[in-house]
């Protein structure tokens, strides 16, 4: 028996995979921001 889902989980479930490449993304723009900074301070 299937459980009915709420309007809020099936709209997370739509952008499941957007959210996935950003959680990616997102550590490794900030690891290339902080190699910037640290090269322009030293």
């Amino acid at each position: 028996m299937k459980k009915k889902r709420n309007k809020l989980e099936r709209k997370l479930d739509e952008y499941n995979h957007t959210m996935e490449l950003v959680r990616t993304i997102l550590p490794i723009a900030i690891l290339v921001i902080q190699v910037i900074i640290l090269m322009k301070v030293i």
